[in-house]
């Protein structure tokens, strides 16, 4: 299976926004300029939901996961 999309609850959180927060979110101090949580995205209570498809099996394309962190 290969990974096709990811869909999160967050961008990031209180500790890796330092990393993963992109640059147009960021102050001109490199500071946080929204909040971490700036959509408020409501997965069912799932942190993220993963897709995944697979090229080998055609009579099963795609798979789905996720993660309740």
């Amino acid at each position: 299976m290969d990974h096709l999309l990811t869909v999160a609850s967050r961008e990031c959180d209180g500790a890796s926004w330092r990393i993963r927060l992109p640059s147009e979110d960021r102050d001109e101090d490199g500071g946080r300029a929204v909040p971490v949580d700036p959509t408020a995205l409501e997965l069912g209570g799932v942190d993220a939901v993963y897709a995944f498809r697979c090229r080998a099996r055609p009579d099963r394309p795609f798979a789905h996961g996720w993660d309740c962190g």
